[in-house]
């Protein structure tokens, strides 16, 4: 099969999924009832009653489920996510993904990099020197990576590198925020709701218009959240990448080849890292899932504003319209992921495409 058809085939298969996503997002909006749907749409300056009626019949609440599935399938459509009230945030729940994800798309990022260029090379390192002093202490950190509450290390780390309470001359890094607010007053190609263009991701954006003090400014702010997220992953992304180089070493290919005196930095970059990455590319997958998950714990503790924090905000508000946007969102960056990573899949290992 070719390549071609295989993503074809692949993207055919994404309908379903994301239909079954949205029935599983609409029915538990439904469980709650009537008014906790049309709660956030509430105008307590208003008539309770009079709105109440207004709004059932305008998301045809009184009609048979099936049909409020299908309006609520238009409104997704056509752009109408709801309407969310939270303390940071009140307003149409795409104005709000809006103003969130980018932050969340930043963090998410900076803790990915981090994490594969630490946990690829260090797997590979520690199956190359296997059984030996550096092989036993990456074992230990990734035993220690899985094993911690990202919430404790949260803590640890700001109180070593944003607070004085370890030494005066570690108060470097900020707790909270994304940017200095004296940096982005005034300039033009940010809002007055902080979000920048034209990507806006402030870091990106920062280098697109070759303004550094922003960017750096930004990189301060997203270290120590972006560090926490990115320890568990690095700590998972070693220990698959470590066994599966193990287990490539002692492929027959591999010992034909330094057989026939081939240098051994040749053999393990050419003919053992490529074969060894096939499986640790799914991992990604499942640890960028991982990541996501993390960011609701993470961007809470550190204040930054993500989706994760507008995500908790709307919990503890009873907020239905913002947590079924970041619910149904969270869904369709997971699926669109997995499905990246199976194409990845395909690309490396051609056997996959082919049935093998």
């Amino acid at each position: 099969m070719k390549l071609s058809t295989y993503i074809i085939r692949r993207t055919l298969m994404l309908i379903p999924t994301l239909i079954g996503l949205s029935i599983i997002v609409f029915a538990l909006s439904r469980a709650g009832g009537i008014n906790l749907v049309i709660s956030a749409y509430i105008n307590p300056h208003l008539p309770y009653q009079l709105q109440r009626e207004q709004l059932i019949n305008e998301f045809h609440l009184n009609d048979p489920i099936w049909v409020q599935y299908y309006y609520y399938m238009v409104g997704l459509f056509q752009g109408n996510w709801g309407y969310t009230r939270t303390p940071i945030y009140t307003g149409p729940v795409t104005d709000a993904i809006m103003i969130f994800l980018p932050n969340t798309i930043q963090l998410a990022i900076v803790s990915f990099i981090i994490a594969v260029i630490i946990g690829i090379p260090a797997g590979q390192a520690s199956a190359v020197r296997k059984d030996s002093f550096f092989d036993q202490l990456t074992r230990v950190i990734a035993f220690v990576g899985i094993s911690l509450p990202v919430f404790w290390l949260a803590q640890i780390l700001s109180l070593a590198f944003a607070t004085k309470t370890i030494s005066p001359s570690f108060d470097i890094l900020p707790l909270s925020g994304t940017v200095d607010q004296v940096l982005i007053a005034g300039v033009s190609w940010i809002n007055a709701q902080g979000i920048s263009s034209p990507t806006h991701v402030m870091m990106i954006d920062a280098l697109i218009h070759g303004n550094l003090p922003i960017f750096f400014s930004a990189l301060r702010h997203v270290i120590l959240p972006a560090a926490t997220l990115a320890f568990t992953t690095i700590a998972v992304i070693m220990r698959y990448m470590r066994a599966s180089m193990v287990e490539t070493l002692n492929m027959d290919y591999v010992k034909t080849a330094r057989s026939k005196g081939i240098p051994e930095r040749i053999v393990i970059k050419v003919h053992a890292r490529r074969n060894a990455l096939i499986p640790v590319v799914t991992v990604l997958g499942l640890t960028f899932a991982g990541l996501l998950a993390g960011v609701v714990v993470i961007e809470t503790i550190f204040n930054y504003p993500g989706m994760g924090y507008w995500t908790v905000q709307a919990m503890l508000n009873y907020d239905t319209g913002g947590i079924m946007g970041t619910t149904l969102l969270f869904g369709i960056i997971l699926v669109i992921a997995n499905f990246i990573v199976d194409l990845l899949y395909a690309y490396i290992d051609p056997r996959i495409r082919l049935g093998e």
